[in-house]
């Protein structure tokens, strides 16, 4: 879906919303004097519950005319007006989360804009390959953030792989080290990466830890943080702390995960840093998760995205200055990487964007790997047209969820894709966390943007697409082995679920914007 298509609704569906609204607020009207049998002249409670009903049909009225997608209206128009205290209110939270105070905001562009990366790289991709260089201009139109060449890429198809390389990593740290994690959490991790960061902090190297409040909030003790805060040129801090207060912008979270070296070196993946990732703890069965490693120039990229999220939360502006990056020794071997930053003050909403057009233009195969499959309508019909139009679609997902919830929607989601033809399996060994889309063997995205609203909207999130590069091979591998250990989900199979599931999932589509 283009933004002008989501601000530029067809009459038919506007007045399907509307129909829709009416017959809802009818039927609650209808309700209500039934229940209560007087007349509508005499009762205070009458009139101030009609007031509260007016309130709810404004605002659903203001809903039907916003830019969002035309599922989310109908739901919440559903909801405001046969519920509409808590619904409203639960709307006013969503809604204020989509968007940054304007004072805050306006410091942020202006942050981001004095630290304006360079693009130089998609006119040359456009001399090699056509739909690269089409999916590199959707990405730097919504984001802003530069295709690069000289970067190489490494997959690291596990968590493990990923933490010893790590630690290697960061034995080699010489200026500075920068974290940015959802979830930190107690055990081995933690025991292993204490010592290292106080050995590089008293060597003078500058240590940044971001996490978020409340992704953490049951994994990192106090104590932990306060022997942090002990290593000498280190500072750890929670983004957008929970506190007491009603704050209208909790509902939005750091969700990223990348760490830099030096600018060097960084990772972003799906991983973060707590056991269940490295498998010295069991959590859902065995948990399948990837990252991938940067070297070279998209290395800055990374810093930037780092530092809008250190300065959200400090005020502190990191500099980016060329000065801050080591002579970069990698030679272009033909691929290119961009990595992004979303979140809620982009309203042109990159990640759906770039899930959208990578979907809508695969020619052969389009692999997706997701923890969560809680998408819209729109992005429905753009992976059933791909199945209809002969590629080799396939959805993995997890085999034993960490949410049921979720799960039980998800199935809801399963629908007309299996009965168009589409494949999707379930990781039989346990939970699969990895985010990853494939397209063609030559086109790939990896990061932390799940399939679902809280990620494609809510949520600041970040990854990278890779284009053209060998490591995308070895990325579609590690996939169709994981496909190879899951179950597939057979349509027959699917239709026979148990009536309760079913039943669950059929009312759960109604909240899909709270999930």
């Amino acid at each position: 879906m283009t933004q002008n298509e989501r601000i530029f609704l067809p009459i038919w569906k506007k007045i399907i919303i509307i129909l829709v609204t009416l017959v809802v607020f009818a039927f609650q009207i209808a309700i209500f004097a039934f229940l209560f049998q007087v007349n509508f002249s005499g009762s205070l409670n009458i009139w101030i519950y009609l007031s509260i009903e007016l309130i709810a049909f404004i605002v659903v009225f203001h809903i039907v005319h916003k830019p969002i997608m035309t599922s989310y209206k109908l739901t919440w128009s559903i909801l405001i007006l046969l519920i509409p205290l808590p619904f409203l209110l639960l709307y006013y939270l969503n809604h204020r989360s989509r968007q940054l105070p304007k004072r805050k905001q306006k410091k942020v562009d202006a942050f981001l804009e004095t630290h304006q990366l360079k693009n130089d790289c998609i006119e040359e991709v456009a001399k090699i390959d056509a739909k690269a260089a089409r999916i590199a201009r959707v990405l730097n139109q919504t984001t802003k953030f530069p295709l690069y060449k000289n970067t190489e890429v490494s997959f690291l198809p596990d968590g493990a792989v990923k933490f010893d390389d790590l630690l290697k990593e960061l034995k080699l740290a010489q200026s500075y080290i920068f974290i940015e994690s959802f979830i930190i959490g107690e055990g081995y991790v933690l025991k292993e990466l204490f010592p290292l960061l106080k050995e590089k902090g008293t060597q003078g190297v500058t240590i940044k830890i971001l996490y978020d409040d409340l992704g953490s909030a049951v994994t990192l003790k106090r104590k932990t943080i306060k022997e942090f805060t002990k290593i000498p040129n280190c500072v750890i801090v929670n983004y957008n702390p929970l506190g007491l207060n009603i704050n209208p912008a909790f509902n939005y979270r750091d969700h990223r995960k990348i760490i830099v070296i030096d600018g060097r070196v960084a990772y972003c993946g799906g991983d973060n840093l707590a056991d269940e990732y490295i498998h010295k703890r069991q959590r859902f069965g065995f948990w399948r998760d990837n990252c991938a490693k940067y070297t070279g120039d998209a290395v800055k990229s990374f810093v930037a995205m780092f530092a809008e999220m250190w300065y959200m939360s400090t005020k502190e502006i990191l500099s980016l200055e060329e000065s801050s990056f080591p002579a970069n020794p990698i030679v272009n071997n033909g691929s290119f990487v961009l990595p992004f930053g979303d979140g809620p003050s982009n309203v042109l909403n990159p990640g759906y964007e770039i899930f959208k057009f990578l979907i809508t233009t695969a020619e052969k195969t389009l692999y997706i790997s997701t923890p969560y499959f809680i998408i819209d309508d729109d992005l429905i019909h753009c992976i059933v047209a791909a199945v209809k139009s002969g590629v080799d679609v396939r959805i993995l997902m997890p085999g034993i969820p960490d949410k049921k919830l979720a799960f039980y929607l998800a199935h809801y989601c399963y629908r007309d894709i299996l009965a168009a033809g589409g494949k999707i399996y379930e990781f039989t060994p346990g939970f699969n966390h990895a985010k990853n889309i494939i397209v063609d063997g030559k086109y790939a995205f990896i990061g932390t943007i799940n399939m679902d609203y809280r990620s494609l909207f809510l949520h600041y999130e970040c990854g990278a697409v890779i284009l053209l590069d060998d490591e995308i091979s070895k990325m579609q591998a590690d996939y169709l082995q994981a496909c190879e250990q899951s179950r597939l989900i057979v349509e027959e199979d699917y239709r026979k679920r148990p009536w309760w599931e079913k039943l669950i999932s059929y009312i759960l589509y109604l909240f899909m914007p709270l999930f």
